[in-house]
């Protein structure tokens, strides 16, 4: 099991078993203690919100109010919570008479910040009336509008976000890309319309990214960026392939937008909206999450970030600019996949391309002059 893996927690024998059961297949947030109070069971994802890892100590078998003590609930439930937690479970396990179902409002500690959540607390009991256990389940405190924009989102691009809550160098592809010519174009059409370009283009970049196991990284304007993490797809030449991947389809299904724009009515063609590409590769990027109050993104910090910047600068017309050292991580098998011949391609120096001297230009030769990039080429359009 790798580092920040969950535990496998066996679930109870018996009626509590079948609680159990019932709660892993819902993947909610959740606890089970016994009808002794004693924790029987904690499900995978309260686990990754407690951040456990394989040597974490959950305490199963022990009483809850000495499991609250242990390390990992301590960071992870507030003071005030884990009182009230306790106020409220021993009374309610031992008298009958107190309502099955109750519900709390707690603050928990994750990722740093205290958060609130709604906690659902069900009171299980023998035919008898005697104490069986109870179910603890933690959800957002979030209107079911707000819920329901998160749940658009890609669940397996935010689990690849969320395994990056802590900040680590990682080795990784690097992507960025956005509209050529798009300031012309903003003034040739309706404001709407260039509204819904940018906002379809954004929209299948960010698809196509999620479907080739990418991370989404920074929006601004018509630009944006994605990262291909070693990590994620098992090996470098793996990642190598997904970004290059992306950089392959992204025109074709960026020709799908306007293609949708041009079929409402909207004066665009094609050859509006090319695609400026570069991609370059990172040995030891600083990639992590950045959570505030009004956004959630991952972004990554190196050198080789500043000089794919400079690579997708460069680009124009449409060139899709690739680093041979991003080309050079692939392996036979990968490159043979992507239709490329890495042995027969040749590169030119990024200086060598830049724009008449002008700003890009200046700043790409100080930045990333000396990279040795290769254009794509028409090959990646469909």
């Amino acid at each position: 099991m790798g580092e920040g893996a969950p535990q496998a927690a066996s679930a109870p024998d018996g009626r509590l078993g079948e609680v159990v059961d019932a709660l892993a297949a819902g993947r909610t947030a959740a606890q089970v203690v016994d009808g002794e109070g004693r924790l029987a069971w904690v499900s995978e994802q309260m686990q990754l919100l407690a951040g456990v890892d394989e040597e974490t100590d959950l305490g199963i078998g022990h009483h809850l109010d000495e499991v609250l003590e242990r390390e990992v609930w301590h960071d992870l439930l507030t003071a005030e919570a884990a009182e009230t937690l306790r106020h409220e479970l021993h009374p309610r396990l031992a008298d009958p008479e107190t309502a099955p179902l109750w519900v709390l409002a707690l603050d928990l500690r994750v990722g740093g910040r205290r958060r609130g959540v709604g906690m659902l607390g069900v009171t299980l009991r023998h035919p008898d009336g005697s104490p069986l256990g109870a179910v603890l389940i933690y959800a957002p405190l979030l209107p079911a509008r707000v819920l329901a924009l998160v749940s658009e989102g890609d669940e397996a691009m935010f689990t690849r976000m969320a395994d990056l809550s802590a900040p680590a160098q990682r080795p990784a592809a690097v992507v960025f890309a956005d509209i050529d010519g798009s300031g012309p174009l903003s003034r040739r059409l309706p404001t709407p319309v260039y509204f819904e370009l940018v906002r379809g283009v954004t929209t299948a970049f960010d698809e196509l990214v999620g479907r080739h196991g990418g991370i989404v990284g920074k929006h601004a304007g018509d630009g944006a960026s994605a990262y291909f993490l070693s990590d994620s797809h098992g090996s470098d030449a793996a990642a190598a392939s997904a970004a290059l991947r992306t950089v392959q389809e992204l025109p074709g299904v960026v020709a799908d937008v306007v293609a949708d724009l041009a079929e409402s009515g909207a004066e665009i063609h094609r050859q509006d909206c090319l695609m400026n590409i570069g991609a370059h590769w990172g040995a030891d990027l600083f990639i992590g999450q950045i959570v505030t109050g009004g956004r959630l993104e991952v972004t990554a910090l190196g050198d080789e970030v500043n000089e794919c910047a400079r690579v997708e600068q460069v680009a124009t017309g449409g060139q899709r600019l690739v680093t041979k050292n991003l080309v050079e991580r692939l392996d036979e098998d990968t490159a043979g996949a992507l239709g490329l011949r890495p042995r027969s391609l040749t590169y030119r120096m990024l200086a060598e391309l830049t724009r008449n001297g002008g700003a890009a230009g200046g700043k790409a030769e100080r930045d990333a002059g000396s990279l040795a990039v290769h254009d794509l080429g028409p090959s990646g359009l469909r």
